[in-house]
Parts: C-alpha cells; structure tokens; sequence
C-alpha cells in the first residue's frame, strides 16, 4: 500500500473514531439526563418519555438542546411542560390519506375560489363524499420529530416576547394561550406559525402609530377577527363529521362549523402572540347541540369572548342563552379526570379526553348540587345530564364521597338528570333536579296521588323563529259577507287579533246567528297574510266544513313553492299563505250558501309544533327512572286534554305523526314550563 493511500486511510479512521467519541459522549449527556430524577422533577415527564418507545430519542433531544444554556432555562420548562402533557394528544394515523385529502382541497380552491356558492359546495362536497372519517390515530409522543417541537417553541416564544399584545401573558398563561404546538386534535403538524404570522393582519402594523392601540390585544384581536371574517366570509353548515386539520387548508374551506371558525382563528391569533384560548358549553339545556368560541386573554387579566371570524371581541354573545357549565379547552393535563378516566371504563365526551378546565364561574353564578347514592351501587362516579331534545347528555361529573355525589358550580333555571355512565349508555339512578333561578333544589318526583287534568298546545316552546313572525297577525281581522267582495252593508268583523300567536287559538262566535257565505282572513299591513291553518266550524257541529278557497292571488315566493292561498286549507303547519304584497291581502272561503260559523281556530306562520288535528301524541311522564306513558289521542282540534296526570312532575309530549323537536316541561297555572 502506498504511502498516500496509508495516511489516507489513517484520516478515515482518525474520522470516524473522532464521530463515534462525539455520538458516545452525547449518549452519555443523554443518558445521565433522561435518567437523572432530579433534572427532570416530574415523574409525569419519565411517565411520558417511557411511553414515547422508539421516539423517545426524538424528544430528549429537545430535552439536551435547550439544557446547554442557562439562558434556555425557561424554554427548557416549556418542553417539559409540552412533553408531560404530550401523551393524550393525537394525529390522524394515516398521513399519507390526509396528505392526499389536503392537497385536493387545496388544489380545488384555485379553481372554485372565485367562483358562485353552489359551484363551491358542489366541488367541495364532491372531495368530502370521496374521503370517509378515519378511524386510525396515532399518540403525539410515538411521532412527533425533535425539530418540529424545537421550531414550535422557539416561534412561541418569539411571539410571546415580541409581541406588543401579551406583554401581560406570564409564563402559566404562555403556556396555554400561545405555546401549544397544535390547537386542536388531529392537526397536520405544519409549519402553522409562520403560515400565519403574516396572514389576515388587516391594518396591524399600523397599530403602532396610536397609543391606545399600540398594546391593545383587544384591538389587535378585533383587527386579525375582521379580516379572517373577510377573508374567509364563513357560512356555518352542520354537514360533515371530517373537519380540516391542516390549519393552511382550512383557510380554503366554502363553508364549515363553529368549531372550524373558531379553531381558524385561535391559530391565527397565536401565531401572533395575540393570547387566545377556546370556551364550550357541551350542551345547551333548553334545546338541541352545544357552542363553541374563543375567548382573549386580556390586559386587565380577563377574558373576553369573540367568535372566530366574525367580527369584534366582548361584543354580546348569547347573552340571553342560559347554560349549564362552560368549559376551556387546553394543552395541559386535568389530573382529577385522567384519574377518573384510569378508574372508570365507560367515561363519556367531553370528559374521556382530560384537556377541559371547568371555567363556568367565569359566565355565571352557580350552585352545588348534592345527590345521595343509591344504596346498592358500585359507582364511584357519577354525572348531571341535561335534555337536549331526544336524549340526556352528561354535562358535569363528580366523584362520590361519603355515599353522595357533589357536582360543583352548577348554572341556575334548569332541569338536571343524575345518571351514571355504562357500557350501554346512561342509566339514571334518581328524579330529576330542578335547580331554580333563586337557587333552590327541587326534586321532581312524580305525585300520582294527587292528580290534575292538563290541557297542551304545543310539544316545543315557541323559539326566535316563531316570535320573530308572530306579530304578523297583529290587528289582523276575520269577516264575513254575503257579499264576494266585502263591500256591501252585510260585511261584519267578527274578531279582531290582539295578541301575537305562538299556538293555534280558538274564536268562539256563539253570540253571531246570522248567516253568511263568505268568511275571510284579512291581514294587517305588513302582514303578507301569513295564516298557515284556517278551520270553519258551523253551529252545533263538531266537524269543520270546507268550500272554495277564495283570496290574493300570487305568492312572494315561487308558485310551486305551494306557499299561495290555498296553503292555508292544506293541513300542513309549515306551509302558510307568503302573499305577493305585504299590504291588503286576505284568504277565505266561500261556502257556496249562507252557513252559520260558531267556532274559528286558526294557526300563524308558525314551527310545526302546535297541536294539530289528525295527529297521533303520547304523553309521557318521568318516574322509576324513565318515562311512563299516559296515554296516546288523536287531536280532533287545536289542543290536547290530558285527565289524571301526576302532579310535582316532569313531562315530554310525542308526535308519533311527524316531526323531531320535542321539550321536557312541568305544568303549572294551566300552561306548560319548558325546560
């Protein structure tokens, strides 16, 4: 071997005896510092490191680069807190499905971007049908790589430090408001922050040049809230269960949930250290489904919501909306549900997941509620349901302790259900709870001692829906003639309306003997003559009588719409008269010779929950930990006539005839209380 080729080889050997001195010591300097107890001071980050397997080498990485510089000491907390809290959050499995789901999107919006709404949904939906919910997820601690993590904080922390808006934010709140290397589960891990520093920032480099702006992350929220709200233009549609996880992406997206809004704009407003988090209620309890939206961690250390674009934060929100508990969403683990999670094998949502603090002393002044156990249970947990119009969804939890469960913080003006959670689903195990407005528990436990007769109109409370168009009958009038065009001297006003209707009402004319062929509806100014149901009743006659339908001609709507007069003799609550003019217009009959009315029942523009005629209900009522039946009738009217009904209890009517919203209530004063 020549001289050259000796030293040559020399310098390989040199070489790689030099690399495996530096790999030998570093394993060394990671050994010592995974093993080492007291650098880490948190068996949860062991706990974690253990359960990252073959990643594990990925995360002490992150562990070894920022514990080389004292001046890396508070980042080096912040990995520690990102890793302890790591082994709970999950990433779609399947990467390579999602990458090809994503890249459609993004490919479809260059071409329906601009283009009409339908042509949008059309191409969306198409790309949607096509790419079914996946059911394979994947631990963050078994995937995530030392880069990513290590690029996540240091641009958190650059945003938190930089930031003229979270000058106020301390090292907690950092770590909940901004750090977060994802907002929501099964997020593409991106390079989201820096995709984002620049985007949708409206005028807010120009903030500097006011001083009541400079540091206001109010105005710094508001000003990012409106142009994502311009950008984007969302349009809320409750279809799809697969929502964009890839935060680039989402800003693509025709339309979307509450949820998609608000997580678009908590990954905005972090990426510019604008400190922001998200509150949720799990369910309504007076009606179907829950809400969703963001809050802003405030100079003053308050939070104030806003809703992900659209529009200013603190701006009134549901105000009038009562709710049971509010919950935050966060990084960080809630040890007292993981331990109920360990103990327990059923555990519904939102609780089988351990990233909610309870936050509802923030919106409201609550109650404790306290419930005896059931003498032979087993159960160390227990829930508070409320209804949400089909079915009792968990809302809160509690741990027993001495033969009784405390469920804390309770929102006043509702009924609770206490149940436990089992692999067949709720199973209630005490009466229901009225938590008053004052504060008091009242245990609604059926009385069929002492009973009462109930009359019902309606099986759902009237909502914003019906009120918002029950005026429209307001000093409406009925008439009748012997003349076609209620002009001669025989025209009379039988009833004029001086209430808004919300449920079918009844006009007795016992005091009228003339008789009259044509009888009418004419409605007010304004009106559009929104009658949806209209029945003659003739003198001593338990039947309605029908005749030709006489009236306005033409529909604001389209004509095959079917909402013209004759809509309002068709026996259908949700088809009404929608008049062409909003001013002189009136539907009627003409019963082709004089006839004697003495009864009247009409139904407004109204929800399709009134009592109507030919319809099949059952009333049910609460006891022995379900529903007990009182009985089904056929309504030959406008109203509902229940005899023997158990007093002090809860009660849900069914349409086994048609339609889906029905509402728990009590009965009180000869009139329903919805709950």
């Amino acid at each position: 071997m020549s001289l050259i080729n000796t030293i040559f080889m020399y310098k390989i050997c040199v070489h790689n005896i030099y690399i495996k001195l530096i790999i030998t010591i570093w394993l060394i300097l990671v050994t010592s510092f995974s093993c080492t107890k007291k650098d880490y001071q948190s068996d949860e980050l062991g706990s974690a490191l253990e359960m990252a397997d073959d990643n594990r080498l990925e995360l002490e990485k992150v562990l070894v680069h920022y514990s080389q510089n004292i001046q890396d000491s508070l980042k080096l907390k912040a990995a520690i807190f990102l890793i302890e809290n790591m082994q709970y959050h999950y990433s779609y499995a399947d990467t390579a499905y999602m990458n090809r789901f994503y890249a459609q999107i993004d490919s479809a919006y260059l071409f329906y971007r601009d283009k009409p709404e339908h042509i949008k949904d059309s191409i969306y939906n198409a790309i949607m049908d096509s790419f079914p919910l996946p059911d394979k997820y994947i631990n963050d601690l078994n995937f995530i790589t030392a880069n990513y993590l290590i690029r996540n904080i240091d641009t958190a922390f650059a945003s938190w430090t930089e930031s003229d808006w979270a000058r106020h934010v301390d090292f907690d709140a950092f770590c909940e408001f901004i750090l977060p290397y994802k907002v929501v589960e099964g997020q593409d891990l991106e390079d989201w922050r820096n995709f984002f520093l620049d985007f949708c920032n409206g005028d807010l480099r120009n903030h500097k040049y006011c001083e009541l702006y400079r540091y206001s992350p109010y105005k710094a929220c508001e000003t990012v809230n409106n142009a994502l709200r311009d950008f984007v233009r969302p349009r809320l549609i409750n279809k799809y269960e697969l929502p964009v996880k890839k935060m680039s992406t989402l800003t693509k997206i025709p339309f979307g949930l509450c949820d998609d809004y608000n997580v678009l704009a908590l990954t905005a407003m972090r990426a510019k250290g604008i400190p922001c988090a998200i509150d949720f209620t799990p369910q309504w309890p007076f009606r179907s489904l829950g809400h969703t939206w963001c809050v802003l961690l405030e100079n003053s250390g308050k939070t104030v919501i806003f809703e992900g674009a659209d529009g200013s934060p603190a701006r009134p929100h549901k105000q009038d909306h009562k709710m049971a508990k509010v919950f935050r969403k966060m990084y960080g683990i809630n040890k007292d549900l993981v331990q109920m999670n360990k103990d327990e094998k059923f555990v519904p949502s939102p609780f089988n997941k351990p990233f909610v603090k309870d936050v509802t002393t923030d919106y409201l002044k609550t109650v404790d509620i306290k419930v005896n156990d059931t003498p032979s249970s087993k159960h160390n947990y227990a829930y508070l349901a409320v209804f949400d119009n089909q079915n009792w969804i968990p809302i809160h939890w509690a741990r027993k302790d001495k033969k009784a469960f405390t469920f804390e913080k309770m929102g006043k003006d509702i009924v609770y259900l206490p149940i436990y959670y089992t692999r067949l689903g709720i199973e209630a195990f005490e009466d229901p709870v009225l938590l008053t407005i004052k504060g008091e528990c009242i245990v609604l436990k059926a009385d069929t001692i002492q009973k009462r007769e109930m009359i019902l109109h309606r099986k759902y409370p009237p909502m914003e829906n019906v009120h918002d168009v029950s005026g429209r009958v307001l000093n409406g009038k009925f008439q009748a003639s012997n003349d076609s065009l209620f002009m001669d001297s025989s025209t009379i006003n039988v009833h004029i309306i001086k209430e808004r209707a919300v449920i079918a009402k009844q006009i007795l004319l016992d005091s009228i003997n003339t008789r009259y062929r044509y009888w009418r509806y004419c409605s007010p100014n304004g009106g559009h003559c929104n009658m949806a149901e209209l029945y003659f009743y003739e003198k001593d006659s338990l039947k309605e009588i029908s005749g030709r339908v006489i009236g306005t001609e033409d529909s604001w709507r389209p004509l095959s719409d079917g909402y013209t007069k004759e809509a309002v003799f068709d026996r259908n609550a949700l088809t009404f008269f929608d008049a062409l003019e909003g001013d002189n217009c009136w539907v009627g009959i003409d019963f082709g010779k004089p006839v004697n009315i003495s009864k009247i029942s009409y139904l407004p523009r109204n929800d399709g929950n009134c009592i109507e005629a030919g319809d099949e209900y059952e009333l049910m009522y609460w006891a022995n930990n379900g529903w007990q039946s009182l009985g089904k009738q056929i309504a030959d009217g406008v109203e509902l006539r229940y005899e023997n009904c158990p007093s002090n209890a809860l009660f849900i009517l069914h349409d086994h005839t048609k339609g889906k919203e029905e509402r728990i209530f009590t009965y009180k004063d000869d009139g329903q209380i919805w709950w």
